[in-house]
């Protein structure tokens, strides 16, 4: 009974969430490091975890009983416990009764298959009048996998046992030469250089024709023949020898029907040898060589579309035969036939197949790409479905995030592929269609009603009056009006040092702003498809090359984007000499470069005999896996991207401003381009003799010319002449109206986030200082209290209109892309920003302290956006994104971000406030208490926002490709935060961990799991699905160590500071 009820107790619940959390945070570095099924063999799948989920599901259980939870005031914590049980029972029938799996049909054709998930082993056997059938579902994991084996009895025949001894993974056949207990090969190379290796008594047909090694079972075969050194060959038609051995070099580079050739009679044996070319039929083929002692072996390879060779070894009482089993996981299980002991046997591993009770057809599968792009905007399929059971046909349009049910199956857009590889280089649609289906209702329906339940008990708490929150609110109001003694403010300065530097101008003079925004207002394709002015082009551009959002020439002009894009095609001798490149320090590539600082020029990058100083190298990097790419490697291949940018854009290749007329995919090319050298119009007797290639080199020699002699009259002409061109030739309906681009423009020049940022980060400084000060002041009757309630007031205010226009640039991003602002990390990042202003808003009743350390949240956050990690370009939406669910599950999740690294900063404050206090400082003991309980009010609505936006991103994945949860990083990491921040909401439950200092320090702690999921997924575990999220893969910075250590170091000090507190009141 102990045991009983110490597992059904609060802590043993806190304990079993510390597992759970701790168990699938491990896992997604497992599934990092190996791959996804060994982290489900090892954890998901795992029956220890299993059990964990089932003591969890009892507890929840429990505590209704123990804390009397169906009383009608605790209606919402009811729901939310009731939600949990539900979502977990639902797991449990989706686990053990529901199906997943893909289904593939080819236009004009029909289905009735389905591919399965997950893996399984397949054994069948028989004679001519009995048959055993098994399968068992088996992944092979990278470490502590268990092979299959299968034992069963067979009637007349006895004990069957069927092992795989050994798997090959990725498995490629290598012919080995001269190996102990080889045999006899004939390698034969056949048209299009595919080798045939020919073992002894073999024959394998290759394109129609049949070849044969000391074999006599096919007359219409290609005989060879091999004894005592001498090698033979017989057809059953004439053919034709060179002797490739005997010709001169010269001979081998003429064609190959002037060379004279030996005649081969049909059905006669005549001698051949290595290096004979074979002519026969219009196809050739050459006797490569003659191995007396080799052997045709799998080994493993990295190319993962390869399947494994499983070695299966089948034992009876009396016999035992071996033999290769191929497949893997996604793969359709493909069946080996061999024979022991007068029984068949048939074993397979892969995919199973499923059979549904109806058919499903594809009449047309449209690939949509971006204007002028490769990058698929959207796919979709019109199906059909056929049930003449129950008399049934309909059609359906389906693609992404758009479903079709019938029958209990539920059929998703998944991707697409081509019947051939003809098809696909030469660049047709793709015709097979490749469908997720699932046949989940009950699991399905289950699971969204305990969601819906925990949805409904999140929102109860913040508004029940009987909640806790309720609850915890009333206690801060409280505690803030009780605060009666005062304390010396510990205050941080911040001083900023501005330098100033004249450097003498030098001959070079810049394209004038005006001129080069004249240019920024012309349309431009990126490489992705959008139509954009080539103001944003340019920062986009210079952004990626150097990180920054201005530049300094060597010889001191201060320069705008726009103009250095413009400089850069007009001058293009002096930018090779500009450390306009940037190099991230620290992983040696600047070393390679032979530059000090992390900026290069061009010319850097070479030798003075013009040959890149990193090509070597590059090779090296490039032929590796992502998973094998070290910083340097992967700094290496960045940095010569951006190289090689910048030399793009002095040539003018990002310049994509031709429309291509009557182009079907709304190509838009650049100067260089041969549609460019068409005349413009050959029924026009002026146009008919000029190309839009020489009308771009025109206006570049002509801009030049006006940088000297300030008249930019022509240059403009030529300016105007190419937007007309736009106007007549490209589709009016991609073009961006003169209001569009101006607005995109300004946001562009306006550098709204970096302002803002700026702003909050001074708003934070002081609104610390005058809300600690008014905190502490005792008279509140006093002059002093009224100014500084004053002077907070106008602080706040200023806040207010700050918040308004972070409000406004993320709606003016939303408007310009088109697209909600949080699909990528810079977005994320801003989004995430504005939540936690909001949060400090929302409980500025409660603490003005609190906003305070909102605009402090909000300052680092932004600055964090800022990191040339992230990358701030304006950019089309990926297809799976295009889903409202998107912005109800990814708003959801950034703003309970928000709140939740809101009560990170309280919970800093109040371990700063934990070094300062003492014994008769009773007005900060109420600061603390009234930050604290502030603080588990953020703690609650971020957990409440992230449990939701969590599930709702299950919801999300279940209407785009077809399962509510597949253990994917991004959303393990999720269930992460809600199972720590629950741990951390509970504290006030577990006997031990009810102190308010706790409570902060866990709330800082905790904190980690959301840097994890936001952070550590996107951009250093390399495998998921959330790669749309992700930017360049930033080293782990010093600072950041820095910072961690420094913040472990002030907790400790603030907890030795209270012991010691607690010792002199012991006595």
């Amino acid at each position: 009974m102990k045991v009983l009820k110490y597992l059904l107790s609060t802590r043993a619940m806190a304990l079993l969430l510390f597992l759970m959390a701790t168990a699938v945070g491990i896992a997604t570095f497992v599934e990092n490091s190996y791959d996804t099924i060994t982290a489900k063999e090892l954890i998901y799948n795992a029956k220890w975890f299993e059990v964990i989920l089932f003591l969890l599901l009892l507890n929840f259980i429990n505590n209704i009983r123990v804390y009397r939870l169906l009383k009608w005031e605790k209606w919402s914590i009811l729901l939310l416990h009731v939600g949990f049980i539900i979502a977990i029972i639902g797991a449990g029938v989706s686990r053990y009764i529901g199906f997943e799996g893909v289904m593939l049909v080819e236009e004009n054709n029909t289905s009735s298959e389905i591919f399965s998930s997950e893996p399984y082993f397949i054994v069948k056997a028989h004679n001519d009048t009995i048959q055993y059938n098994g399968e068992f579902q088996h992944y092979f994991s990278e470490v502590f996998t268990e092979n299959p084996n299968v034992d069963f009895n067979f009637p007349t025949i006895g004990k069957v046992n069927i092992s795989v001894t050994e798997r090959i993974k990725n498995a490629k056949q290598e012919f080995v030469k001269d190996v102990p207990g080889g045999g006899l090969f004939l390698h034969i190379v056949l048209p299009g250089r595919k080798d045939l290796y020919l073992s002894e008594g073999e024959v394998v047909v290759r394109e129609s024709i049949p070849y044969a090694l000391n074999n006599n079972d096919r007359d219409d075969a290609i005989r060879f023949y091999y004894s005592d050194s001498k090698l033979e060959v017989y057809a059953p038609f004439e053919m034709s020898k060179i002797d490739m051995s005997s010709l001169s070099v010269e001979d081998r580079q003429k064609d190959m029907s002037s060379i004279p050739k030996d005649s081969i009679p049909a059905l006669q044996l005549h001698e051949i040898a290595p290096r004979n070319l074979l002519s026969f039929l219009g196809q050739q083929i050459m006797i490569s060589s003659i191995e007396t002692r080799a052997k045709l072996v799998w080994e493993s390879s990295d190319n993962e579309d390869l399947p494994d060779a499983l070695k299966v070894v089948v034992n009876t009482e009396n016999n035992r035969v071996e033999d290769f089993v191929f497949g893997k996981a996604g793969i359709k299980a493909s069946e080996t036939n061999f024979k022991c002991d007068d029984l068949f046997f048939s074993v397979a591993y892969g995919a199973k197949v499923k059979s549904i009770p109806f058919a499903v057809g594809l009449k047309d599968f449209r690939l949509m790409k971006y204007p002028g792009s490769e990058s698929p905007s959207s796919y979709e399929s019109d199906i059909f479905i056929n049930d003449p059971e129950n008399d049934f046909k309909s059609d359906y349009n389906l693609f992404m995030n758009h479903v079709v049910d019938y029958g209990g199956y539920r059929f998703f857009q998944s991707s697409y592929d081509w019947s051939n590889d003809q098809n696909k280089n030469a660049g047709l649609d793709p015709d097979i269609t490749i469908l997720s289906v699932n046949h989940d209702l009950w699991g399905t329906l289950i699971t969204y009603l305990g969601y819906l339940f925990l949805a409904i008990g999140l929102l109860g708490t913040l508004f029940n009056p009987s909640s806790r929150f309720i609850e915890v609110r009333r206690k801060a109001i409280k505690i803030r009006n009780k605060r009666k003694s005062i304390l010396t403010l510990l205050v941080l300065f911040f001083s900023v040092s501005n330098f100033f530097g004249q450097n003498q101008k030098s001959t070079y003079q810049p394209i004038p702003e005006n001129q080069a925004d004249s240019l920024g207002i012309l349309l431009v394709q990126t490489f992705e498809g959008r139509i954009q002015p080539t103001h944003t082009l340019a920062y986009d551009v210079f952004h990626k090359i150097s990180k920054l959002n201005a530049f300094t020439t060597s010889d001191g002009h201060d320069l705008v984007p726009m103009q250095v894009f413009a400089d850069m095609m007009l001058d293009k001798p002096y930018w090779l000499d500009q450390k306009i490149i940037y190099v991230k320090k620290g992983t040696g590539v600047g070393d390679s470069l032979g530059i000090n600082g992390k900026y290069a020029s061009v010319k850097d990058f070479f030798n003075s005999n013009g040959i890149e100083k990193l090509e070597k190298q590059l090779k090296i990097s490039f032929a590796k896996k992502d998973v094998n790419k070290n910083v340097f490697d992967k700094e290496v291949i960045k940095a010569n991207e951006r190289m090689n940018i910048a030399l793009q854009s002095m040539n003018g290749g990002f310049l994509q401003i031709f429309p291509k007329s009557n182009d079907s995919t709304n190509k838009w090319v650049n100067w260089m381009d041969s549609y460019c050298d068409n005349p413009i119009d050959s029924t026009d007797p002026y146009l008919s003799n000029i190309s839009l290639s020489r009308v771009f080199k025109s206006y570049i020699l002509d801009l030049t010319e006006a940088k000297q002699t300030g008249d930019y009259s022509k240059a403009q002409s030529l300016l105007n002449f190419i937007k007309g061109y736009q106007i007549r030739t490209a589709n009016e309906e991609i073009l961006l109206s003169r209001e569009q681009i101006n607005r995109e423009i300004s946001y562009n020049q306006s550098n709204l986030f970096i302002k803002v940022k700026n702003y909050y980060g001074y708003l934070s400084v002081f609104l610390l200082l005058f809300a600690f000060w008014q905190a502490l002041i005792t008279n509140k009757k006093g002059v002093m209290h009224k100014i500084i309630s004053i002077i907070l007031w106008t602080l706040i205010a200023f806040l207010v209109v700050v918040f308004l226009m972070h409000t406004y640039s993320l709606i003016l991003r939303w408007v310009i892309t088109g697209h909600a602002p949080w699909s990528n990390g810079y977005e994320a990042l801003t989004f995430i920003a504005w939540g936690g202003v909001i949060a400090g808003f929302l409980f500025i009743r409660s603490s003005k302290i609190t906003l305070a350390g909102t605009s402090l949240l909000a300052f680092c956050v932004l600055m964090t956006a800022g990191h040339s990690s992230f990358d701030p370009q304006l950019t089309n939406l990926q297809p799976v994104l295009k889903s409202y669910w998107l912005m109800i599950h990814v708003a959801c999740i950034t703003i309970s971000y928000g709140f939740l690294g809101l009560g990170f900063i309280l919970g800093l404050i109040n371990v700063v406030n934990y070094l300062f206090i003492k014994p008769h400082k009773k007005n900060l003991k109420m600061i603390i208490s009234e930050l604290t309980y502030v603080n588990e009010m953020t703690l609650t609505i971020g957990l409440a926002l992230a449990t939701i936006g969590t599930f709702l991103g299950g919801v999300w994945a279940n209407e785009s490709w077809g399962r509510y949860w597949g253990w994917d990083a991004k959303e393990t990491w999720a269930l992460v935060i809600v199972l720590t921040y629950a741990i951390v909401l509970h504290f006030r439950l577990i006997p031990g961990m009810k102190s308010k200092f706790t409570f902060n320090v866990a709330s800082i702690f905790a904190f980690s799991s959301v840097l994890m999921t936001f952070i550590g997924v996107n951009y250093y575990l390399s495998k998921g699905l959330h790669s749309y999220a992700r930017g360049e893969t930033p080293v782990f910075p010093t600072w950041a160590w820095v910072t961690i250590f420094s913040v472990i170091a002030l907790i400790l000090a603030a907890w030795y500071n209270k012991s010691k507190l607690q010792t002199t009141k012991s006595p």
